[in-house]
């Protein structure tokens, strides 16, 4: 006897009814994941291939480290760094990570079409009785959610390295951890200066005096590299005693500086 059409259902759809709902919300909460990508970027149109461009939102981070400089002075340094928000903000991996399924059914009917089997059935509740006149098929189905796509955790690994940091300020301070007033300061940056003048300088006349060692190893018939040069050798030491009395000078003008003020304190 052939099953009322309101009573039966085919098993096929019973099942793949039963798993749709879990699909689409996986689905909807992966697009949500698209969404939070979007709000923290800017929209810059598309591409010549029609793809959508977003720029990724930055946040900087600015924050103070004590260092050192050529001279070995303390000074205060604003460091401030740009970091993708994508990078901090952690993006909703929501998915059903396990379901389970239960059913039962009663075999009402079976068609054979076209090699197609279709099988019609009517749920049962799982405590009932079973009927001596109708298959029962007892259904259960687990599902697992995978891990997060490899692409977006290689985005987010990537996000996560190589910022660059850039620094907003420099300032020299004494030893109290004050910061030194306009003078002091210029006067640090001049001798500073002065310095660097004097290790370039320095690194210049070493060089060429490696490569005349190097040269007095060699026969007259071969290729001399510092005979060329070595008129340049006597103009960089005239220029490295000028620097270095320019450095004695000051440093002795400053001492000096520091005395008088020094005395006028004890003074008042």
């Amino acid at each position: 006897m052939q099953a009322e059409a309101r009573s039966r259902v085919n098993l096929r759809q019973l099942v793949y009814g039963s798993l749709e709902p879990i699909i689409e919300a996986n689905a909807q909460m992966s697009q949500s994941m698209v969404d939070t990508i979007f709000k923290f970027s800017d929209d810059k149109g598309h591409d010549d291939d029609g793809y959508p461009v977003v720029q990724l939102k930055t946040l900087q981070l600015v924050y103070d480290q004590l260092r050192h400089d050529d001279l070995d002075m303390l000074y205060s340094e604003k460091i401030g760094l740009e970091i993708p928000l994508l990078s901090i903000i952690p993006l909703s991996g929501l998915k059903v990570s396990k379901s389970k399924i239960q059913f039962s059914t009663e075999v009402q009917e079976i068609e054979y079409n076209n090699g197609k089997v279709d099988i019609y059935t009517k749920v049962a509740a799982s405590e009932s009785d079973r009927s001596a006149q109708s298959s029962r098929i007892d259904f259960e189905i687990e599902m697992e959610s995978d891990p997060v796509a490899e692409g977006l955790a290689r985005l987010i690994d990537q996000l996560g390295q190589n910022f660059v940091p850039t620094i907003h300020e420099k300032s020299p301070i004494d030893l109290d951890g004050n910061k030194l007033d306009d003078e002091d300061r210029q006067n640090h940056e001049t001798r500073k200066e002065l310095y660097r003048q004097e290790q370039r300088l320095a690194r210049l006349i070493s060089q060429l005096t490696g490569i005349q060692r190097s040269d007095e190893d060699k026969t007259e018939e071969d290729f001399s590299v510092y005979k060329p040069l070595e008129a340049y050798k006597d103009t960089l030491n005239k220029k490295l005693a000028e620097v270095r009395k320019k450095i004695l000078e000051h440093d002795i003008v400053h001492e000096l500086s520091l005395d008088e003020e020094s005395s006028k304190q004890t003074e008042e």
